[in-house]
C-alpha cells in the first residue's frame, strides 16, 4: 500500500512537472515572438523619435528666422533710420538721426539675446557706414579694427554685405576670419530701390555655436552629422559630431535621392556604411534638413539588449525548471501564499495612506499661497482648493499679515544654510501657530509666508461695522502680542487688509495687509490698511501688483485683470485723487508692464494684426481704460498657448522684471510659482533651450553692457545694478560673455 502511494505521488509529481513545463515552453515561444515584435517596434519608435526631435529643432530654427524677420521689419520701419539712409556723413542732421537710431535699436537688446546671432548691424551704402545699438562707424574701420578680418578681402566682404544676391541665405564668413565659424544673413531695409541705389541692408552674423545649441537635442553619436540646404539645394550650414568625416561628397547623394527627400526616415548605405537618414523640409522657408546617423550606433542599445535577452532566456529556463520542481513539491501550500499576498497588499495600502498624509501640509501651504497671490485660474481649481481646505463658501475672509522678531532665533538661523533653516524653525512656528489658534479660533488658515512671517486667513462677518471689526482684531492681536512677549520672549507686529467677498480676490487683502505691516514704526504693534493715510503725492502700484498683472495676462484670467484695474482706480483716483502729473507716472508704469508682456509674444500670421494694433495703441494712447483694454487683448493672445508655455512665459516675465534681485534662484522661483525645482529646470530647458542659470546670466550681462554704453553708472557699483552680490563674480561673468572687461568698453567709448 505504501509502495502504491509512493508511485501515485511520483506520477502526480511528474504530471505537475509536465504541465508546468508545457506552459513554460508556450510562454517562451510567445516571449520570443513578442521580443521580435518589440525589437521592430523599438526601431520604429526610434525612427519616430528622430523625426519628432528633428521637427522640434527645425521649428525652433524657423521661430528664430521669424523673430529675425520681425526684428528686421521693425528696424526697416524706423523713421529715423530711413531718414539717416538718405543723408551723407556731412549733412547737418546726420549725427542727430544716428543718435536716435542707436537709441531705438537698443530697445531690441533682449530680442537680440534670444536669437542665434553674435551681432547685427545696418549697412548704409550712401555713406559706407555701419550702425547698431552700440556703434556708428565706417565700414573699413569696423572690418579691420572691430572684427579684425583679413585685410586683403575687405572689398569682397563689402560687396557681400551690399549685394542683393543671397538675400535671406547663409553666407560663410570664414573667408574673412580665422576665428570661430559664423554666417552672414542679410535682409534689405526695403524691397524697392531708390533710383539705382539701395536704401540699406540689415546684416545678421549667425553664430555656429548658437546654431549647434538649437540642435543640441539631436544625437549625432560622434560619427553623425546634420546637413542643411536652402530652397535652392545650396548648402546653408552643417553640424558634425566630434569624429564625423567630411560631408562634402554626401551633398549630391542626399539631395538627389527621392526616398531621402521625402520627410521621414530612410535606412541606406552611405560610403559603405549603414546609416539612418532623417529628413525634414521646413514649411517656413523650404530649407531641407538631413540628419545622418550611423545605424550601428543608433541601434547599439538594442544589440546589447539582444545579447542580454539571450542570457536572460537561458537563465530563465534553468531557473524556471528549478522553480517548477519546487512548486510541484510545495503545491500543497497555496493558502499560505494567498495570506502573504493579502498582508503585503494591506501594508502597501497603509504605506500609501501615510505618504499622502505626510504630503498634506505641503499641499495645504501651496493652496493657501495660491489664494494669497491670486494664482487660481479656473472655477474647477477654486472648487478643488475649497474642498481640500474645507473653506466655507458662504463665509467671507480677510488677511492678517504678522511678522515675528526673536533675537535668539535670528542669531540661531544665521548659522545655518538655507536647506536646514526652515526645518530647524519648525518648533518655533508650531508655537506661533498655537497662539494664533488660541486667540483667533480654529477656523482660521495659516500660511508660513517666510521664516518669521505668517499670513492668516480670517473669517469675518461682512455685516459688522468696519471700525468695530478693526478694533476687535486689533485688541485680539495686541493681547496675543503681550502674552507672546511675556511667556515666549517673542515680539510680533501685524497688518490687516480689507475684507473681501470672493476668495479669488483675496490677493488684494494679502497685498494690503503686507503693506500695512510695512508701515508700522517703532512703538506700534498693529496697523490696518483701512486706517492708513493715503499719500496723494504718490501713486499705488506696488511691484507685487505689476508681477500679478503680468501673471494674470499670461494666464488669460480676464476676471482678475478687470479686478486689478478696479483696485488701481479705487486706490489712485477714488481714494487719492492723484494730480495729473502723478497720474501720468502711474500710467507710464502700467504701460511698461504691458510692454514687457507684449514682447513675450512671438509674432505669427495669426496674431500679426492684433499685435500691430496693440503696438499702435501703446505708442499713441494712455488712459486706464485703454490700458485695461490692451491687457485683455494681450490675455486673449495667450489663450492659444499650451499650459507649459504659459507657465514659462510667466516665469520669463518674472525673471525679466526681477533680474536685479540677487536672491533670484531656482528655489525662489519654484516657491513663487509653486512648482518643484527639478520640474521647473526641465520645463525651462525644454521651452527656451537654455538652462535657467545661463538665461539669467545672459540677461544680466546684456543689461550690464547696455548700462556701460548708455549711462555714467560707476563701474565699481555696476554689479549691484544687475543682481550680483560680488564685484569679482560680476567681472568674471562679464568677461566670459562679452570677451572684455567693462572698463575696456567704457574707455573705448570715450577714446
Amino acid at each position: 500500500m505504501i509502495k502504491r502511494n509512493t508511485q501515485n505521488d511520483h506520477n502526480f509529481f511528474i504530471h505537475f512537472v509536465t504541465s508546468y513545463s508545457i506552459l513554460l515552453i508556450f510562454i517562451l515561444i510567445m516571449g520570443l515572438f513578442l521580443y521580435q515584435l518589440g525589437i521592430k517596434d523599438a526601431k520604429n519608435s526610434l525612427h519616430k523619435q528622430n523625426v519628432t526631435m528633428l521637427k522640434n529643432a527645425v521649428n525652433d530654427m524657423d521661430t528664430s528666422f521669424e523673430m529675425i524677420s520681425v526684428l528686421a521689419s521693425q528696424i526697416s520701419t524706423n523713421t529715423s533710420l530711413r531718414n539717416l539712409a538718405d543723408l551723407s556723413a556731412t549733412d547737418r542732421d546726420f549725427y542727430t538721426y544716428s543718435t536716435n537710431v542707436m537709441h531705438d535699436l537698443s530697445r531690441f537688446l533682449l530680442i537680440e539675446a534670444s536669437l542665434p546671432i553674435d551681432d547685427y548691424y545696418v549697412y548704409l551704402p550712401r555713406t559706407n557706414y555701419l550702425i547698431s545699438s552700440s556703434m556708428l562707424t565706417d565700414a573699413r574701420l569696423f572690418y579691420q579694427y572691430s572684427k579684425h578680418y583679413n585685410r586683403d578681402t575687405y572689398e569682397d566682404w563689402l560687396r557681400d554685405i551690399a549685394s542683393y544676391d543671397n538675400i535671406r541665405k547663409f553666407e560663410s564668413l570664414c573667408t574673412y576670419s580665422n576665428s570661430a565659424p559664423s554666417y552672414l544673413y542679410k535682409i534689405p531695409i526695403s524691397s524697392m530701390e531708390i533710383g539705382n541705389n539701395m536704401l540699406g541692408m540689415i546684416c545678421f552674423e549667425i553664430s555656429q555655436s548658437k546654431l549647434e545649441a538649437l540642435f543640441s537635442n539631436l544625437s549625432l553619436f560622434e560619427h553623425g552629422f546634420l546637413y542643411v540646404t536652402d530652397s535652392s539645394n545650396i548648402e546653408a550650414f552643417r553640424i558634425s559630431g566630434s569624429s564625423a568625416q567630411s560631408t562634402e561628397y554626401f551633398h549630391d547623394f542626399l539631395i538627389n535621392t527621392d526616398e531621402i527627400r521625402q520627410n521621414g526616415v530612410y535606412e541606406t548605405t552611405l560610403d559603405g556604411d549603414s546609416v539612418i537618414v532623417t529628413s525634414i523640409t521646413s514649411d517656413n522657408n523650404g530649407w531641407h534638413y538631413y540628419l545622418v546617423q550611423p545605424s550601428y550606433l543608433v541601434f547599439q542599445d538594442l544589440l546589447s539588449y539582444q545579447k542580454a535577452y539571450s542570457l536572460i532566456i537561458l537563465g530563465t529556463i534553468l531557473f524556471s525548471f528549478a522553480v517548477i520542481y519546487l512548486l510541484s513539491k510545495r503545491n500543497v501550500k497555496p493558502i499560505n501564499q494567498i495570506k502573504t499576498a493579502l498582508e503585503d497588499s494591506i501594508d502597501k495600502t497603509d504605506s500609501l495612506e501615510n505618504e499622502l498624509e505626510a504630503q498634506r501640509p505641503v499641499i495645504y501651504n501651496s493652496y493657501l499661497s495660491r489664494i494669497m497671490k491670486g494664482q487660481i485660474r479656473s472655477a474647477e481649481e477654486l472648487k478643488q482648493i475649497q474642498q481640500f481646505l474645507r473653506l466655507n463658501e458662504h463665509c467671507k475672509y480677510t488677511v492678517l499679515y504678522a511678522s515675528v522678531y526673536q533675537e535668539q532665533l535670528e542669531s540661531h538661523l544665521e548659522e545655518m544654510d538655507e536647506n536646514t533653516m526652515f526645518a530647524a524653525s519648525a518648533p518655533y512656528r508650531e508655537t506661533i501657530h498655537s497662539y494664533f489658534y488660541t486667540y483667533f479660533g480654529n477656523e482660521i488658515y495659516i500660511l508660513d509666508a517666510d521664516i518669521n512671517a505668517f499670513a492668516l486667513l480670517l473669517p469675518c462677518d461682512m455685516e459688522e461695522n468696519i471700525p468695530d471689526y478693526i478694533n476687535r482684531i486689533s485688541d485680539t492681536f495686541i493681547a496675543m502680542h503681550d502674552e507672546l512677549a511675556e511667556k515666549e520672549n517673542l515680539w510680533i507686529f501685524g497688518g490687516l487688509g480689507n475684507r473681501n467677498k470672493e476668495i479669488p480676490f483675496l490677493w488684494k487683502s494679502f497685498q494690503q495687509a503686507s503693506q500695512a505691516c510695512s508701515y508700522i514704526r517703532e512703538g506700534q504693534i498693529f496697523q490696518s490698511y483701512h486706517n492708513l493715510k493715503k499719500d496723494k503725492s504718490t501713486y499705488y502700484y506696488p511691484f507685487e501688483m505689476a508681477v500679478q498683472l503680468s501673471n494674470f495676462i499670461s494666464s488669460s484670467n480676464d476676471k482678475q485683470i478687470k479686478e486689478i484695474f478696479r483696485l488701481i482706480r479705487k486706490e489712485n483716483i477714488d481714494d487719492r485723487n492723484l494730480p495729473i502729473n502723478v497720474l501720468k507716472w502711474l500710467l507710464s508704469d502700467i504701460r511698461n508692464t504691458l510692454i514687457k508682456v507684449r514682447f513675450g509674444i512671438s509674432q505669427s500670421d495669426d496674431n500679426k494684426e492684433a499685435l500691430n494694433k496693440i503696438d499702435f495703441t501703446l505708442e499713441n494712447y494712455r488712459s486706464l481704460d485703454i490700458l485695461e483694454e490692451i491687457s485683455l487683448d494681450l490675455a486673449a493672445l495667450f489663450e492659444q498657448k499650451t499650459d507649459s508655455n504659459k507657465l514659462i512665459v510667466s516665469i520669463q516675465t518674472y525673471i525679466n522684471e526681477n533680474y536685479q534681485d540677487s536672491s533670484l534662484s531656482l528655489k525662489k522661483i519654484s516657491e513663487v510659482f509653486n512648482i518643484s525645482e527639478s520640474y521647473f529646470s526641465y520645463l525651462f530647458k525644454a521651452e527656451t533651450k537654455q538652462n535657467f542659470s545661463e538665461y539669467l546670466e545672459l540677461l544680466r550681462m546684456n543689461r550690464a553692457m547696455h548700462l556701460v554704453k548708455t549711462t555714467t553708472t560707476n563701474l565699481s557699483d555696476l554689479y549691484l545694478e544687475v543682481g550680483y552680490n560680488n564685484a569679482n563674480s560680476f567681472r568674471r561673468a562679464f568677461k566670459k560673455i562679452h570677451g572684455v572687461a567693462p572698463k575696456t568698453i567704457r574707455d573705448g567709448l570715450h577714446a
